[in-house]
């Protein structure tokens, strides 16, 4: 076993072992470099699922030998500088083995000390996925975190009769449960917590003398937080803080994946240009519509100062290198908007026009809505989001050619909450939300044939006004077949690369579709009644 320089690889270290087929020896080469990590101080550590390969041992055999030898590492050595292991799993279906392995070696907690788990899982933090992707943010199966355990604090009352002490044990109780507050909050964006998140938490136990617990059993995460009425408020109002930048973060790298299949900005490296990375692209693209003359960003690892919108972007030595913007949609000649979306002033991505009573657009919108729901309509507006429209294009003209045919999309409808109007009108539809009112044919985003079922108030959730809000959108519903409950993209078609573009209820006579794909449905219009 050997350490060497992480070459262009962005780790700091890479340690070379000899390949093992035996479930003990990997057990022990696992140890070894764990050892090797923390003697030079190093914080974390990637490795793959040894002997899956070629080396064909079987996956449950090396998870437990893996995980074991996590464990034993934790438990020896409190002091290690080792705070992150991380395996890293190319193959879907080995994940159970390891969670299955997880789970296994984790004791009841019986005495009031750490375990050998509760030390080693500080530090035992995630599986990842190909190409170092976090697997997705799904409800774990247990609970993520251990809840603080409070010492009591013990009161010896003393007087010179059983009235006057128990006046005083009254006047005690009392003053604890005036003083003693706790607050709930649900949010989405708790089930996305990563380790980062989890420490922070545990941090704000130990600071402000609160105790936080968390429950993501439900489609929504919760979070409580008990203690002196103060320190509770303050420690929401950092929890908040932590949603909030979730959600953000959230939001960019969605709207950076969808901008980058329209707009690509890149630079100059010897003699080919090299793409900015998609979030480095969102913020060249951002800034650029601002009017912004010079941006920071990074990309790749590497640091530029970037002069807009001509150039040159310039690295940490003072290297120079020219940067060009490639629109992708003028070559394919989708670079145009519907011919009856009204004017939207300059650098607006996203507009909603409200639709005039008696034209003929209206009275289209209005004739689907009716044809299966008596609702009284207040108003219809169109959604227009440019970079929403253009991607849901460019997947379009991929499912004509890849499925061979035409008949791809569907208008179907989509009952909301006015919660979440101003979220799909910006930023589409967002599969994580797969469950929040259904999911009985898997963890996607659900359309509904009729209007009739989507204005039901399950889906339809009605303001304080009463009223009432759907969606009519263009979904992409593709080749399809049978959903079922737990599924997380679609079933396979006959040939092993191929899946199914969206799943039903019934494949004779659909009454509602499944999606897996955010850009697979656009938001058209948006329908208010009571």
């Amino acid at each position: 076993m050997i350490m060497t320089q992480a070459g262009g690889l962005k780790s700091k270290k890479i340690i070379h072992i000899v390949g093992q087929t035996d479930p003990v020896q990997i057990r022990e080469c696992v140890t070894a470099v764990l050892q090797m990590c923390s003697k030079n101080n190093l914080t974390s550590v990637s490795f793959p699922a040894l002997g899956t390969g070629q080396g064909g041992v079987n996956p449950a055999q090396v998870a437990d030998a893996m995980v074991g030898a996590v464990v034993d590492a934790g438990g020896m050595k409190s002091s290690s500088s080792l705070q992150v292991v991380r395996i890293v799993i190319f193959q879907a279906h080995m994940l159970n083995e390891f969670y299955n392995s997880m789970i296994k070696m984790e004791p009841t907690p019986i005495q009031p000390q750490p375990t050998f788990w509760a030390r080693s899982s500080k530090f035992f933090t995630s599986f990842l996925r190909k190409n170092g992707d976090k697997v997705h943010r799904q409800k774990p199966k247990v609970p993520v975190r251990k809840a603080k355990k409070m010492d009591p604090a013990l009161f010896h009352v003393c007087g010179d009769s059983c009235d006057t002490v128990e006046v005083t044990k009254k006047w005690i109780e009392d003053l604890i449960v005036k003083e003693q507050h706790f607050m709930t909050i649900t949010d989405d964006a708790i089930l996305q917590f990563s380790s980062e998140e989890h420490q922070k938490i545990e941090e704000l136990e130990r600071n402000l003398q609160v105790k936080v617990t968390l429950d993501i059993k439900d489609p929504e995460g919760s979070l409580t937080v008990e203690g002196i009425s103060s320190d509770v408020l303050k420690a929401i109002s950092h929890i908040q803080d932590l949603l909030k930048r979730i959600r953000t973060e959230t939001n960019q790298k969605r709207d950076a994946s969808l901008l980058s299949n329209l707009v690509e900005w890149q630079y100059q490296l010897g003699s080919q240009y090299v793409p900015f990375d998609s979030l480095a692209n969102l913020q060249l693209e951002q800034a650029a519509e601002s009017s912004q003359r010079d941006i920071k960003v990074t990309t790749n690892g590497q640091d530029f100062k970037v002069t807009l919108p001509d150039g040159p972007a310039v690295d940490k030595t003072g290297n120079k290198f020219e940067i060009r913007r490639i629109n992708k949609l003028e070559a394919t000649g989708q670079d145009s908007i519907p011919q009856h979306w009204s004017a939207m002033p300059a650098k607006t991505l996203c507009a909603t026009v409200s639709l005039q009573t008696g034209t003929a657009e209206y009275n289209e919108v209005l004739g689907l809505f009716k044809a299966t729901c008596r609702n009284n309509v207040l108003k219809i507006e169109r959604v227009q989001n440019l970079c929403l429209w253009k991607n849901f294009q460019i997947l379009k003209e991929n499912f004509n050619n890849k499925n061979g045919h035409t008949n791809n999309e569907r208008r179907l409808f989509h009952g909301t909450s006015q919660a979440t109007i101003e979220h799909i009108n910006n930023h589409g539809f967002n599969r994580s939300y797969a469950g929040k009112n259904a999911a009985a044919f898997g963890n996607g985003t659900y359309f509904a044939v009729a209007a009739s079922y989507s204005a039901s108030s399950t889906y339809s959730v009605p303001d304080a006004q009463g009223h009432k809000h759907v969606y009519l959108c263009r979904v992409l519903t593709g080749d399809f077949t049978n959903g079922r409950q737990g599924l997380l993209v679609p079933p396979q078609k006959n040939h092993r690369t191929q899946l199914y573009d969206s799943v039903t209820d019934n494949i004779n006579n659909p009454s509602m579709f499944v999606i897996f794909n955010d850009i697979q449905a656009y938001p058209e219009y948006l329908i208010t009644f009571h």
